[in-house]
């Protein structure tokens, strides 16, 4: 009986994964460490609707973890990205999308620990006839570079600019 069990599940994850497909949609390094990561959207094979968004880290070319991202935050507080101590570093948002068309996303960053002071980059996440992309503009971007916001004397602050490719 155990092992009638543990086939049906087993089957139930390789039936699920099956109709699955992974999609990078950014990759976003910084100008102050070697460390990258990719956001990942999960998606339904046939209908191509969101399903769920990884985080994944990588150093020195390995991938070392990934987060699994609470998809109904992205329009509820939004999916972390970064966070360094007690400060939400950067954050992605929307207030209205939709999982199987896309929509407005919105970067949320610290700009200034000190002051608390915070920045938006607007961009769309859509689906085109290829798969999900995000656009700033008309122009598809995939690679997000974060310009990191020192001060002499403390360091790091936040993130000055996001550099969009």
């Amino acid at each position: 009986m155990k092992k009638f069990i543990l086939a049906i599940i087993g089957l139930t994850i390789v039936t699920t994964n099956v109709f699955a497909k992974e999609e990078v949609l950014a990759t976003i390094t910084n100008d102050e460490n070697k460390e990258i990561f990719k956001i990942v959207a999960n998606t339904d094979d046939s209908t191509q609707t969101l399903r769920t968004f990884f985080k994944d880290d990588y150093l020195n070319g390995k991938k070392t973890e990934r987060e699994v991202l609470p998809t109904k935050e992205l329009m509820r507080q939004g999916l972390v990205l970064e966070k360094r101590g007690e400060h939400t570093v950067i954050t992605l948002k929307s207030h209205n999308f939709d999982f199987a068309r896309g929509g407005t996303v919105v970067i949320d960053t610290l700009f200034n620990g000190v002051t608390g002071e915070r920045r938006e980059y607007e961009l769309e996440l859509a689906k085109d006839k290829n798969g999900w992309k995000l656009y700033n503009g008309r122009i598809a971007v995939s690679k997000l570079h974060i310009e990191i916001n020192k001060k002499a004397l403390i360091g790091s602050i936040g993130v000055k600019n996001i550099r969009m490719e």
